[in-house]
C-alpha cells in the first residue's frame, strides 16, 4: 500500500481542491512503477526523481496481539532525493509543506528538504 504521512497529506489536501504534490525519489524498478501508477490513478501530482537506489519500502508485520512491527529499508531512493530545478520552481510558490522525520535520516534528503524550505516565499 502506498502511504507515508507526507503522501497522505498531499492526497487529502488535493481532495479539498488544493494543489497537493508528492516529492520523492524512486528507482527505475517494478515497485517504483507501481507507485507512479498509483499516484496517477489517484490523480495526485508529483515530482519524482529516478535514482540508482532501490525504491524504498516498509514491511509491516503484526504480532499475535495485532501490534504492528515496522522494518524500514535503508539507503534507498527516498534517502537520496536530489534537489532539482523543478523542485526549486515549486518551492518558490509553495505555501505549506509536510515532510516526515524519516526523510531526514540521510544527509542527501535532509539537505534537499532544507534547501526547499529556505526557498519558500517570505510572506508564508
Amino acid at each position: 500500500m502506498l502511504g507515508g504521512a507526507p503522501a497522505n497529506f498531499a492526497y487529502h489536501v488535493s481532495q479539498f481542491g488544493f494543489d497537493g504534490r508528492v516529492i520523492s525519489a524512486f528507482d527505475n524498478d517494478k515497485l517504483g512503477d507501481e507507485i507512479i501508477e498509483n499516484l496517477d490513478n489517484k490523480v495526485l501530482k508529483y515530482i519524482v526523481e529516478k535514482t540508482p537506489y532501490p525504491t524504498g519500502n516498509v514491511v509491516v508485520t503484526l504480532d499475535s496481539k495485532g501490534i504492528p512491527r515496522y522494518e524500514i529499508t535503508q539507503n534507498v531512493a527516498w534517502d537520496n532525493i536530489p534537489f532539482t530545478p523543478e523542485m526549486e520552481k515549486m518551492a518558490r510558490k509553495t505555501k505549506t509543506v509536510c515532510f516526515g522525520s524519516l526523510a531526514q535520516r540521510s544527509q542527501t534528503s535532509r539537505i534537499t528538504i532544507h534547501h526547499f524550505l529556505n526557498l519558500l516565499p517570505s510572506d508564508v
